[in-house]
């Protein structure tokens, strides 16, 4: 279906501000540890420097201000009692950014992908992954805490990837495990690794006799999987499911649905269903992200220069229907994109944004759906100033910093985009602090909880806040249930 298009033109975001700008604030790693009744130690990273107030039920208190980086601060709780308390820290950074500006660079050998963990209920929420190729034996991912301060090392799980940059070519960060896209002919497949310990050995996903283009198949032919160039994984532990953009299967470029569970075994079979196979080629470059949507997926690959043929994006439907093509969707129907260089693609954690790499540049977009249909509204655009134009892969972090990674040794080119700088980040369920009654007396009437859902205005549930109104429902152990509105 052909949409018709707003285009609206944002003159001021064609240039990227070059004004010395902090990060869009936001607090990671919290950990609470009891020192004394109910003194506690806080510790938790700032990727910029902030003031910061920590939040134990009603009660706040002022941590001051606090830097870049790791920060510890000891507190006394007076007043507040309780078990399995939750808390948050709300950041306040300096003044905002107005319109994109550059925050920094990282240098690499030779990436193509970057991901972050924005799983607030993750114990790595904030971590920035790097694939990084530097050689042969030392070909792997790179760990950055959210300040992006990490310690050189590149973890390959005696997965055996290749010194092609396409080994791995891109990295997903699932709930629970990280996930790398192999494009490499020669090593193609899905690889899965422990956060928690990135020294153990990475599962392949897929098993089978490998031909040399990459496709993998059953000792009868029936095809299982081929070299690999996106991936994303809904779900966790036995419920996970993998979604891959393969080369190689069928006729080629094709969404591919795997109900991999807790993948202990390799995948030897035909996959679980075909998402999109489309007989037109639309998605002919290979090159291709893929992120879902609540009613489908967004695919981008590179292009040149986009025709109606093969766009630089689309968007499809869960049935595998076509309803936006990027080619068509700009003013007066031409060209929304153009060049794409190299299909980098993102979707802010809220899900209102959209950022594609477009050669030297990188476009940015209101995702707008009104009863069904989906839409782009430009938003900005902003050179990268990468020396490689070649922008694989970008990455929102959960206070709309946006990240660049490019190949060749160009590396990757961060960017805080125009919010209030102001964060606060919810302390996981594991780090719940329990303060006992000061008096000695044992309340008979507590009670101890033992689930926390959000849910938002759709009914959705989740164990993080989602963005804006959520009803926060408390389940305790005497089986009794509390309802409460925040907002986020």
């Amino acid at each position: 279906m052909k949409l018709k298009y707003l285009f609206l033109s944002l003159m001021a975001g064609l240039a990227l501000c070059a004004t010395a700008q902090e990060a869009n604030v936001y607090a990671s790693g919290l950990k609470a540890t009891q020192m004394d009744g109910n003194q506690y130690e806080i510790s938790f990273i700032l990727n910029a420097p902030a003031t910061v107030v920590l939040k134990v039920g009603d009660k706040t208190i002022d941590l001051g201000e606090c830097v870049k980086g790791e920060n510890t601060k000891e507190v006394t709780l007076e007043g507040v009692t309780g078990e399995n308390l939750g808390w948050s820290l709300t950041a306040t950074g300096a003044e905002g950014a107005t319109e994109p500006v550059k925050i920094g660079n990282q240098a690499f050998t030779n990436t193509r992908c970057i991901a972050v963990d924005n799983n607030m209920e993750s114990p790595f929420f904030g971590n920035i992954y790097v694939c990084e190729t530097k050689s042969e034996n030392e070909t792997g991912v790179m760990r950055f805490n959210a300040a992006f301060e990490g310690d050189g090392t590149v973890y390959g799980g005696n997965a055996g990837f290749t010194s092609s940059a396409a080994s791995p070519q891109r990295v997903f960060v699932a709930k629970d495990a990280l996930y790398f896209a192999d494009w490499s002919d020669a090593h193609a497949n899905v690889f899965k690794a422990d956060p928690s310990d990135l020294t153990k050995d990475f599962t392949p996903i897929f098993g089978g006799n490998q031909a040399g283009s990459g496709l993998r198949t059953t000792d009868d032919g029936t095809q299982i999987a081929g070299s690999v160039v996106s991936c994303w994984v809904k779900g966790e532990g036995e419920n996970s499911v993998l979604y891959t953009f393969d080369e190689d299967y069928g006729n080629g470029n094709v969404l591919l649905q795997y109900n991999i569970g807790l993948a202990e075994t390799p995948w030897v079979t035909a996959p679980t269903a075909e998402i999109f196979n489309d007989p037109t080629n639309l998605m002919a470059n290979g090159s291709t992200n893929i992120i879902p949507d609540d009613t489908g997926w967004w695919m981008s690959q590179y292009r040149y220069s986009e025709t109606a043929a093969n766009p630089a994006l689309i968007h499809v439907t869960n049935e595998g229907v076509v309803d936006f093509n990027s080619a068509t969707a700009g003013e007066n129907g031409g060209a929304l994109v153009g060049n794409s260089m190299d299909g980098g693609l993102a979707m802010s954690t809220d899900g209102t944004m959209m950022a594609i790499a477009a050669n030297t540049a990188i476009k940015v977009f209101d995702i707008v759906a009104t009863r069904g249909i989906v839409a782009l509204t430009p938003k900005y655009e902003f050179t990268h100033g990468l020396s490689n134009t070649r922008v694989w892969s970008l990455a929102f972090d959960a206070a709309n910093n946006l990240y660049a990674a490019a190949d060749q040794g160009a590396g990757v080119a961060y960017f805080a985009l125009p919010k209030d700088n102001v964060f606060t980040t919810e302390a996981p369920a594991a780090e719940a602090i329990t303060v006992e009654n000061p008096t000695g007396v044992k309340d008979i009437n507590a009670k101890t909880v033992t689930k926390v859902e959000y849910v938002n205005l759709a009914g959705q549930r989740s164990s993080t806040p989602f963005q804006g109104v959520n009803i926060v429902v408390t389940s305790y152990t005497d089986g009794t249930t509390q309802s409460t509105k925040v907002v986020k």
